[in-house]
């Protein structure tokens, strides 16, 4: 029984509407983990993957580790930063809207939280990231050499041009939302599922 509300399953579903083909992953990295939404409805659509999940609010990873399964899932109680270390991170105004970015859902409370270097970070084959403003930061620094399809929110419609321009080529976008403020979008390796 996961202790997920159902709004937050339905906006993971979109990470989920546009068939990536993939037949069945090792590895999916889960960046911004937070209770676990994305890493419950990953399993389902990959129940052989294991599931890493990287979430640094304290009070989010207590329910994570109540909504997966150390059988399939691993997580690692730390932000992913572009260098590890410890930084003050936003609270944001509910659960799922802490980060490092200070936007408006962002509170002026702070916590301390663990760092882990996106570059020391195993390449996945299927890698989201929703951070609340770092993706592009994190994506400057992450591994890729594995990776087939990456799945994210942005957070601006300057970050949805530069993540563009940072992902093609190698992979192409088959789910866009970067004509809005905040947004999903999809990308698959060339070639990988054709």
């Amino acid at each position: 029984m996961t202790t997920i509300p159902g709004w937050l399953q339905q906006e993971v579903n979109d990470y989920f509407k546009a068939p990536l083909g993939i037949p069945s992953p090792a590895t999916v990295l889960d960046i911004g983990a937070n209770i676990g939404a994305f890493s419950v409805r990953a399993h389902q659509e990959w129940p052989a993957a294991k599931i890493i999940c990287y979430e640094p609010m304290p009070f989010n990873i207590e329910l994570l580790r109540q909504n997966v399964s150390s059988d399939w899932c691993r997580i690692v109680p730390c932000a992913v930063r572009a260098q590890a270390g410890e930084d003050d991170i936003f609270i944001g105004d509910m659960f799922v809207t802490g980060g490092f970015a200070k936007g408006v859902r962002q509170t002026d409370r702070t916590i301390r939280v663990n760092c882990a270097a996106a570059g020391e970070i195993p390449s996945c084959e299927v890698v989201k990231i929703d951070t609340e403003g770092c993706e592009v930061e994190i994506l400057e620094n992450l591994r890729l050499d594995k990776t087939q399809a990456i799945m994210l929110e942005h957070h601006s419609k300057a970050d949805a041009a530069t993540i563009k321009q940072m992902l093609m080529p190698p992979f192409r976008i088959v789910y866009d939302e970067s004509d809005r403020e905040i947004g999903t979008m999809i990308f698959v390796r060339q070639g990988a599922f054709d």
